[in-house]
This record gives structure tokens, C-alpha cells and sequence, in this order.
């Protein structure tokens, strides 16, 4: 049997009548319409949101905490008034990093990868290895023998410690200075160019696994004023004290090359 097919004129009219219907119910039964939406609240309503918002960001300013070196800190006081952190800094920095090679090389041998032969094999490895060159809570310095590279493990703890670093300096109220990383990974070629001028340059470094950078505690990036004392490697130093003591990295105080070499765990 063949189908009929609905004339055009049926069609629409068949809409127009189902739309009248449905129109009909919903004057009828208005309670079928469900609840308001956002965008169809009346003047009154918006208004009482607005106060709740405000009175909620009130009571918030009075709480208000950040993360600092895994502790929560609390920036503000009961009532109101700025809380102030005292700069307490560690009784020793050399005994607060006191990591032998021997320890960071085990971590980098467990964590990282084989080494890179130059800057070329590196960008060939993405998979393997994270660009750290460019990043709002550090500054990587010009490199002369080493590459902006980490892997993830590393990167994901380098950015902890900058993190942890400015807001520690923020709940001291100390003016904002970013970390400054010297040396990151080292390729099978840097290590050649290093070895020329250097015969104490190992080829087994843990520079060349990607799990290793060394930050300096004399230079800083200035985010704002300049100011050049001993405060900041204070600080520095009480960031990674903590995260050692967590167990995320191995810290060594390097006297001589004016840094901390860090290796993640």
C-alpha cells in the first residue's frame, strides 16, 4: 500500500494548532513551566543576590588563606587587620642541604631519562621532556651549558617552589623578587664544552637526566622594587627545607657556584 503524504498547507496548519494547545496549557497550568531560570529573576530577587554576594565576600576577606610551603596560611587576621609572618629563615644553610651527589645522582638514575646528545634531541623528545624557558613565577638566566629542559617530575617541582617562594614573600611582606635558575639540563655536548674549561665536570652529572636545576640565592628577577639583602635567600631556603622535608627533593648548598642544586624525587 502506498503511504499519503501530508499536504503542505496540512503541515503547517497541524503545527500552528499544536503550538496553540501547548500555549492554552501553559496559561491554564502555569505551575507546568518548572522553576525560573537565572535571567528571569525579577528586581528584587537580583538586588537580595547582589547583598548576599557582597556580604559573603565581607566575611570572606576575614578568612582568607593561601598554601605556603604545604601549610595553610592565613593572610588576614580575626579582625581584619593584615596578619603578619615573621622571616625566620634555617639555622644553617649548608646543614639544611646537606644531599650528597651520590643521593641526587640515585633519584635522577630512577626519575629521569637517557641522556640528551644536544638542544636538537631534546625538542625531539616532548614526550619525555617539559620547555621551562619561559614562566611567569621564575627566570631562567641565559644559558651557556645547559638547555631549558625538565621532566615533568622536575618541572611540576620547580614550580612549587616558585609558587612558594612569592607567596611566602607576600605574607612577610617583603617586595616581589622571582627565583633565578641557572642550570637545568645538561646534553651529552654541554658536558664536552663544560669538560674543555672545567676537568672536574662529570659526564655522569645529574644535570643530564632532566630531573636536576640549581637556583641561586644572590640573584633575583625584581617584580617589583630592587632590593638586594639577605631576606631572600632566607626565604628560599625555608621553601626548600620544607619541601625536602617532604620528601620531595634532594637540596645540596653549593658555596662555591653561589646556588642550590635540587634534584625531585
Amino acid at each position: 500500500m502506498k503511504k499519503k503524504k501530508i499536504s503542505k498547507r496540512k503541515y503547517v496548519l497541524g503545527f500552528f494548532a499544536i503550538v496553540a494547545l501547548l500555549a492554552l496549557i501553559r496559561i491554564i497550568f502555569p505551575s507546568v513551566v518548572g522553576k525560573r531560570y537565572s535571567d528571569q529573576n525579577d528586581t528584587r530577587t537580583e538586588k537580595e543576590d547582589s547583598k548576599a554576594d557582597k556580604d559573603s565576600l565581607g566575611t570572606n576577606k576575614h578568612a582568607q588563606a593561601n598554601i605556603v610551603m604545604g601549610k595553610a596560611v592565613d593572610f588576614f587576621n580575626a579582625d581584619g587587620t593584615e596578619a603578619n609572618h615573621k622571616l625566620k629563615g634555617v639555622w644553617s644553610y649548608k646543614d639544611c642541604a646537606p644531599d650528597s651527589n651520590a643521593s641526587h645522582l640515585v633519584a635522577a638514575k630512577e626519575f629521569g631519562v637517557v641522556p640528551v646528545q644536544n638542544i636538537q634531541d631534546a625538542e625531539n623528545r616532548k614526550h619525555e621532556l617539559v620547555y621551562i624557558g619561559s614562566n611567569p613565577y621564575y627566570k631562567v638566566r641565559k644559558l651557556q651549558a645547559s638547555i631549558p629542559y625538565l621532566v615533568p617530575r622536575a618541572a611540576a617541582l620547580l614550580q612549587d617552589i616558585s609558587r612558594n617562594f612569592l607567596d611566602s614573600l607576600a605574607i612577610k611582606h617583603i617586595p616581589l623578587q622571582k627565583l633565578v635558575i641557572t642550570s637545568v639540563l645538561r646534553s651529552k655536548d654541554d658536558v664536552v664544552k663544560l669538560g674543555k674549561h672545567n676537568k672536574n665536570v662529570s659526564p655522569n652529572s645529574c644535570h643530564v637526566y632532566g630531573t636536576t636545576f640549581d637556583i641561586s640565592y644572590t640573584h633575583f628577577e625584581p617584580l617589583e622594587a630592587r632590593v638586594d639583602d639577605d631576606r631572600y635567600k632566607k626565604t628560599l631556603s625555608e621553601v626548600l627545607r620544607d619541601l625536602r622535608d617532604q620528601g620531595r627533593c634532594y637540596v645540596k648548598y653549593e658555596l662555591h657556584q653561589a646556588c642550590y642544586h635540587i634534584t625531585v624525587r
